[in-house]
């Protein structure tokens, strides 16, 4: 089989395990053994073209459409995801005709559909005379309709509109160093970020000088807030209750915290593991694989960080199959699980400490909805107005909330005291 077949059958078989077996793109392309296979360019064309499907998987339906005349049935979903493939490469990667076309065609062939060779040719080929003709149709396509509708109720058309084309363009690579940040800046040729952390040009992050001396470490701009929240740490004791990958325990670490980090997913505190050692932070960090809903409800820690599991809806920039398996339904299970985390949380909390709620969803029902429900069961818990560094970002009740359009992942973030009832 030829290269460039080889890394479209391997764009196709990952699209195919996350828009007709909900995987996640990680784990799509964990479970696929032939990509290792490729050579690094086929590699990244590979990643270059799943990911531009999904991002424009609306719009580029919405352009079969105006060549097919009915809709395939389901079973034959591998054949929309070829022409998907098809004219993902033509009209968003500009990838010459003859090559996008013929290797489509190939991959029909690939997939033992030689009945349907005559078809995708034909598409594709129309697809090609036409093509300077098409209006592009619109990015809110990209869009679930009920995310739209939810949406509606909190932010303007204009700025959901603005919230899409943000998630069609590639994510930025931030970093969070340990010190000497203007430094730093200059010798990764970066640039220095409001939130204290520096935007570097994609690249090789392990090549990158200072990664592998453990000066910094990866970490989103909206990410890395939620543990600046917390007043002085120094020498408190402060657990991270949903660690991994452990950024945000190397911030509480490098502010000079006493941290114990938990998660409950053993695979993820690998990687945080190995990132506290490429850190030299290991000893300064106790690490427990636990579910934390079961520690014993002691006022143990000065502070507790509750960066809770969630829909992840303000980072889909980054991740562009969420919308293939998230539903609405997820989104009022992982409210119910933010609460009881939540309220877990002020009860490890000492009276007198500071607990960090924050989430990466732009939803409501998972951010003030949650809050406010904590609040009024708990008349020991008050908001702490923030200092004016963060102005920019602050919602109308002085929570963080950091959207798309502000060129960060959408965040949220509030902190909070324990005080005597």
């Amino acid at each position: 089989m030829k290269q460039e077949i080889q890394s479209r059958l391997a764009a196709l078989n990952v699209l195919k395990r996350i828009i007709c077996e909900h995987q996640t793109l990680m784990t799509a392309f964990n479970h696929l053994s032939v990509y290792d296979t490729l050579s690094d360019t086929d590699q990244q064309f590979c990643r270059l073209l799943v990911l531009t499907v999904l991002r424009r998987y609306g719009q580029i339906t919405a352009l079969i459409r105006q060549f097919v005349s009915k809709p395939l049935p389901k079973k034959r979903q591998d054949i929309q995801l070829v022409l998907a493939l098809g004219i993902g490469q033509l009209y968003y990667l500009k990838t010459p005709p003859h090559a996008a076309v013929d290797t489509s065609v190939c991959l029909v062939r690939e997939i033992n559909q030689p009945a349907f060779v005559g078809f995708v040719n034909g598409v594709l080929r129309s697809f090609v005379r036409k093509s300077a003709c098409l209006i592009e149709p619109p990015v809110l396509l990209n869009l679930p309709q009920w995310i739209y509708e939810n949406w509606l109720q909190f932010y303007t058309k204009e700025q959901i509109q603005s919230f899409v084309t943000t998630f069609m363009q590639e994510a930025p690579l931030d970093i969070f160093v340990k010190d000497e940040v203007t430094s730093w800046a200059k010798k990764l040729n970066g640039t220095l970020l409001p939130t204290g952390g520096i935007r570097c040009c994609s690249g090789s992050v392990m090549h990158m000088c200072g990664y592998q001396e453990g000066a910094w470490w990866v970490q989103e701009a909206s990410a890395s807030v939620p543990a600046q929240l917390f007043p002085d740490v120094q020498e408190k004791k402060v657990a991270d209750l949903c660690a991994a990958p452990g950024g945000k325990t190397a911030q509480l670490i490098n502010r000079g915290a006493v941290v114990e980090a938990f998660d409950i997913s053993s695979h993820r505190l690998v990687r945080l593991r190995e990132n506290m050692k490429r850190l030299r932070f290991e000893n300064r960090v106790s690490i427990h694989c636990t579910d934390v809903l079961t520690l014993p409800d002691k006022e143990t820690y000065d502070c507790v960080l509750l960066d809770a599991p969630c829909s992840a809806t303000g980072t889909v920039r980054r991740h562009p199959d969420l919308w293939f398996h998230l539903s609405k339904d997820d989104i009022l299970r992982l409210s119910q699980t933010q609460k009881k985390l939540l309220q877990k949380a002020v009860r490890l909390t000492k009276t007198g400490g500071y607990i960090v709620y924050s989430t990466c969803s732009l939803e409501r029902e998972e951010n003030e909805a949650v809050l406010e429900c904590v609040l009024t069961e708990n008349k020991n818990i008050a908001r702490v107005p923030l200092p004016d560094k963060w102005h920019s970002f602050l919602n109308d009740k002085g929570a963080i909330q950091i959207l798309p359009n502000q060129n960060q992942d959408g965040f949220y973030a509030v902190l909070l005291e324990k005080r005597i009832s």
